[in-house]
């Protein structure tokens, strides 16, 4: 047997049990943040977001959708640690700025982490 048959055959062997990996362990949805704005984010909205009437009476004026509330608001936002109550008991309170690419719209929110639930408290242009 030439070294390229066994080569063949290797190949071979190690695809039909990547295949059999793949389909073992299937895809994962996870993600790795190693920031601390972006973990402080992301358990915002992994649990259930609430908001307080001030909060959806601001988000309904403005015509915010869902969509620009998580992808945008809770996802590129900056956090002000230096003003946040980060290790407030039950819930932390944090607060956020957010600035658009074209800088068109800037928000300033408020908003708190508990165990089981974050709260978006408050929400304003700057």
């Amino acid at each position: 047997m030439t070294f390229s048959q066994r080569l063949l055959r290797f190949l071979m062997g190690a695809s039909i049990g990547l295949v059999f990996i793949a389909m073992a362990f299937g895809p994962r949805a996870f993600s790795c943040n190693y920031f601390p704005n972006a973990r402080v984010l992301e358990e915002a909205t992994a649990k259930n977001l609430q908001l307080t009437e001030q909060a959806s009476q601001f988000v309904r004026s403005e015509g915010m959708d869902s969509i620009f509330l998580y992808k945008q608001l809770f996802g590129k936002s900056k956090i002000d640690f230096d003003k946040s109550d980060i290790n407030g008991i039950p819930c932390r309170t944090y607060l956020a700025d957010y600035s658009s690419k074209d800088k068109t719209k800037n928000y300033k929110m408020e908003f708190e982490i508990c165990k089981e639930t974050s709260k978006l408290i408050s929400i304003s242009k700057k």
